[in-house]
């Protein structure tokens, strides 16, 4: 193991617009680890940087050098500007970000570090939980014996939406990464494509985890909005130069996670798609229109429960109970209609439902402290069979 005073620096970035969210929780968390070499780097955002120091004074007295903060006046709601600039002024050699709200497991950052320099990594994806429960997010359903650099479309990459983890510096310059300048939700989107796209990335297999937490008063990203804002990012990507510079495998895995994700998110914050107006329900036909367009399986990949509400939403006069019926049948995963491909050919397809579904049970063994032991045990029990298959094949002198 690296020791402190040789490790590579590490900048946590963390971005606060209001006092009232659990600032302190989120530094103090960083801090918690006496490693010297990793820190904070608060950014201000529309707020007196003093007003922030104020409320953070006893973690920078008890902790010096390793609390910094900066002020950021852009006057714009987004998340994506104090990130972004946070990355900018950054001198460390690794980066992460991290909402307000949130806090880190002790020993995360060192376990994500520790990860990325034994894989010569750009990216590390950490380990997510949400709140008290440290319910598992279940993202991305990677292949569970997979340990190494993972693959875009085979360890099912753009299901993490958020660069939460660690990143190399460098490689966010070299990447050319950015949040898209002044989104309210999904500036990160473009990022996270390109960065799971074109970068070296490993997942962690530690204990540790990143925790999201829900207690803040408000989340600009959660706040209601026309679903032609809200998706804005997708559209920006599906038009991007990068997504047209895809190969057709990678179309279909980032193309069916929109549709089993964004789309759908979209018609759950709307009691299912019963509160969509006349315009939201405009976007989201040209958007599948879009998506059929970059992916022509992509429909056939996902459930036929996810194929009628998007064959519902393409008619000229869809029938909005009928969508919500639906998409309730979806959340219960109970029968075939949710478990099967739309087309039965796609059946053993990678980004087909029953392999997606599979995946995703399955990353809660990935994520067990006990799963490198069985993955060891599982590899010493293949070994020891073929040995006895070969002893038992080759010719007795």
């Amino acid at each position: 193991m690296t020791s402190s005073a040789s490790a590579p620096t590490v900048d946590m970035i963390v971005a606060v617009h209001d006092l009232r969210r659990s600032i302190r929780r989120a530094v103090g968390s960083v801090v918690s680890d006496p490693d010297p070499s990793i820190r904070v780097l608060v950014v201000a955002h529309n707020l007196p940087a003093a007003d922030v120091a104020a409320e953070l004074d006893d973690l920078v007295a008890a902790h010096p050098g390793r609390v910094r903060i900066e002020e950021l006046n852009d006057g714009i709601p987004s998340p994506s500007g104090p990130f972004n600039f946070g990355m900018a002024v950054s001198d460390a050699d690794y980066v992460g970000i991290m909402g307000s709200d949130d806090e880190l497991d002790p020993d995360a950052i060192a376990q994500w570090r520790r990860r990325a320099e034994r894989f010569r990594a750009d990216a590390v994806v950490a380990k997510v939980v949400r709140g008290e429960q440290r319910t598992l997010v279940r993202s991305p359903p990677k292949r569970v014996w997979r340990t190494g650099v993972l693959d875009f479309v085979r360890d099912r990459l753009s299901y993490r939406s958020a660069p939460l983890g660690l990143m190399r510096r460098d490689a966010v310059a070299r990447l050319g990464l950015e949040l898209l300048a002044g989104a309210r939700n999904g500036g990160d989107l473009p990022f996270v494509t390109r960065l799971w796209l074109r970068g070296r990335v490993v997942a962690d297999h530690g204990t540790a985890a990143y925790i999201v937490h829900d207690d803040a008063p408000e989340r600009v990203t959660l706040v209601a909005k026309p679903v032609a804002e809200e998706l804005a990012p997708v559209r920006q990507l599906l038009d991007s130069e990068l997504v047209h510079g895809m190969t057709a495998a990678q179309r279909e895995a980032l193309t069916t996670k929109i549709l089993r994700r964004n789309v759908m998110d979209s018609l759950r914050k709307r009691d299912g798609g019963r509160r969509l107006t006349a315009d939201d329900v405009d976007t989201l036909r040209e958007l599948l229109r879009t998506i059929r367009g970059l992916a022509p399986r992509a429909t056939a990949l996902v459930s036929p429960l996810h194929r009628g509400i998007f064959d519902e939403l393409e008619g000229a006069d869809p029938d909005l109970e009928r969508v919500a019926q639906l998409d309730e049948e979806l959340a219960r995963m109970r029968s075939l209609a949710a478990l099967l491909p739309a087309d039965a050919r796609q059946l053993l397809h990678s980004q087909g439902q029953p392999r997606f579904v599979v995946a995703s049970a399955l990353i809660k063994i990935g994520a067990s402290r006990y799963f490198p032991y069985a993955r060891g045990a599982a590899i010493a029990s293949v070994l020891a069979v073929a040995a006895v298959v070969a002893s038992r094949l080759l010719p007795r002198r």
